[in-house]
């Protein structure tokens, strides 16, 4: 019986290397994907490059993913959670930290770490944001749908940290769904610009991002309420 243990346990390892051999094949396309789509564009690189950049054959390629289309989709899935998770954190961080100020007048300046953390974040993956700026998003009506679901998730992340916001009752309950789909074009368009001017104007940009998400809402509000008792 303890022999037919070991054996089993033995019998398991290749099982074990494959699958690592697997993670590490698809990781190395990946990596291969974001340089290739950067610099010759999605529709000027074929999946023959991609294996090639990677060091893998075309079988391993379609071992881990059906197309070329699949693996653009995967890169753009990665940085998308990425930033949903880390707009969670910084917004959870941002109130605790108004919380024990207990001035809910501070928020300007708590807003600009966010905001630098999210052109870092687009700065560490300058392929991607390349690969964006020179694809487009949505330009292509193959990606259409795959596209509109990624700009989903980054409008329901916006939408999440401004509902904290409005739950740690720093500002009156307003449309943040609306706001996050204002907020989600405009914050993509500066990231791009950042990763373009190699972080030259990064302070201009933070400033002028804080000033809005601070600021916008707020006199958005005040305008509805004026609207409103004017049209009484």
């Amino acid at each position: 019986m303890p022999g037919n243990k070991a054996g089993s346990r033995k019998d398991r390892r290749p099982g074990l290397e494959w699958r690592r051999g697997k993670e590490e094949t698809k990781e190395h396309l990946i990596t291969a994907a974001l340089e290739l789509f950067a610099r010759k564009g999605y529709r000027g690189t074929s999946v023959r490059d991609l294996a090639a950049d990677a060091g893998v054959t075309t079988g391993a390629f379609y071992s881990n993913f059906r197309s070329k289309r699949d693996i653009y989709i995967a890169i753009i899935d990665k940085i998308t959670s990425t930033i949903q998770v880390m707009v969670d954190e910084t917004a959870r961080e941002v109130i605790e930290l108004m919380k024990k100020r207990g001035d809910a007048h501070m928020e300007y300046e708590l807003l600009r770490r966010p905001i630098n953390r999210l052109l870092d974040e687009a700065a560490r993956h300058e392929s991607l944001m390349l690969i964006l700026r020179r694809e487009g998003l949505g330009q292509d009506p193959e990606f259409q749908r795959d596209i509109d679901r990624v700009w989903e998730r980054f409008v329901a992340a916006a939408k999440n940290a401004l509902d904290i916001y409005v739950e740690a009752e720093f500002a009156k309950p307003y449309d943040t769904e609306l706001v996050a789909r204002a907020l989600v074009p405009m914050s993509i368009a500066m990231s791009l610009y950042d990763v373009q001017t190699k972080g030259e104007r990064r302070e201009d940009i933070v400033s002028l991002l804080a000033s809005m998400l601070h600021g916008g809402a707020t006199q958005w509000m005040m305008w509805r309420e004026l609207e409103g008792k004017a049209r009484k």
